[in-house]
């Protein structure tokens, strides 16, 4: 499979949006509703990995949770396209924003310095 950069990716996820009038019929809500559907079937599929008795079951799982993680994505950019923020500009900004931050793991999650 050819490798496409993210730029390039958004551009086409766009474009098939467009094609299928999703940006005329729908809203930023409606699509970040789409966003959080998307978000609770990679929770499933990632609990089902972590629970996974063989390795079929978490080769399925897997491909769930890569499946659901590139359909967040595709949600993530028509909502920023519908709002007018670039996604790759967003994930710019919030990347300096976090670069120098320190914190400490608490209970498996980073949680920043006050």
């Amino acid at each position: 499979m050819e490798e496409k950069q993210y730029e390039q990716l958004q551009k086409l996820v766009i474009k098939w949006a467009e094609d299928r009038n999703i940006f005329e019929y729908s809203n930023p809500i409606k699509q970040l509703t789409k966003t959080q559907e998307e978000l609770d079937e990679t929770m499933d599929a990632l609990v089902k990995f972590i629970d996974a008795k063989n390795e079929t079951e978490k080769n399925q799982a897997f491909l769930e949770a890569i499946d659901g993680i590139g359909d967040m994505l595709v949600t993530i950019i028509l909502l920023g396209k519908m709002i007018n923020i670039d996604t790759v500009k967003a994930l710019d900004t919030a990347y300096n924003v976090i670069k120098d931050r320190k914190g400490k793991m608490i209970n498996g999650l980073f949680v920043k310095e006050s």
